[in-house]
């Protein structure tokens, strides 16, 4: 990611003015797409990169969490944040045990506390994929040592 582009968040709320609200907040911070059912998300998230996706918990097709199941497989990069303004505690412990969700907040939100989450939750992300670089590069050079390995092996004892 260059240095000059935004985080991209992908907000899921089935109340409109929820949204509408979210994007007055962050717009300026971040690169917002919004979607108004678990459907319309996973269209955004099939033509768009994502960082951090923030889903209602209750909607009237699938929950929060429902939907973090199904991303967690399809796209298991982005960093996922519920939010809700139930307390559905089980699916929300749930959830967190099973690694479908960074951070749970309650509506109404607060300005700072989403933004700080929304930050944490990107560093985790840009760390991840560091991460994954340096493995796939650590793998490149085991290969390139093993056959390296190998051919020496086969002129060593082949001669």
């Amino acid at each position: 990611m260059r240095p000059d582009e935004k985080i991209a968040v992908l907000y899921i709320d089935d109340e409109s003015n929820n949204l509408l609200s979210f994007q007055a907040s962050f717009r300026r911070r971040y690169k917002i797409f919004t979607a108004t059912s678990a459907a319309e998300g996973m269209g955004i998230l099939n033509e768009n990169d994502v960082h951090v996706i923030i889903a209602d918990q209750r909607m009237p097709q699938s929950t929060g969490v429902e939907f973090f199941h199904v991303v967690t497989k399809a796209f298991p990069k982005p960093i996922r944040i519920l939010l809700t303004g139930y307390t559905d505690v089980e699916a929300i412990i749930d959830a967190i045990n099973q690694g479908e969700i960074y951070r749970y907040i309650k509506k109404p939100w607060d300005e700072l506390e989403l933004q700080t989450a929304i930050q944490n939750a990107y560093e985790i992300y840009i760390t991840r994929d560091k991460l994954e670089k340096k493995i796939s590069e650590l793998q490149k050079a085991n290969d390139e040592l093993n056959r390296f390995i190998y051919s020496t092996y086969l002129k060593y004892y082949h001669q």
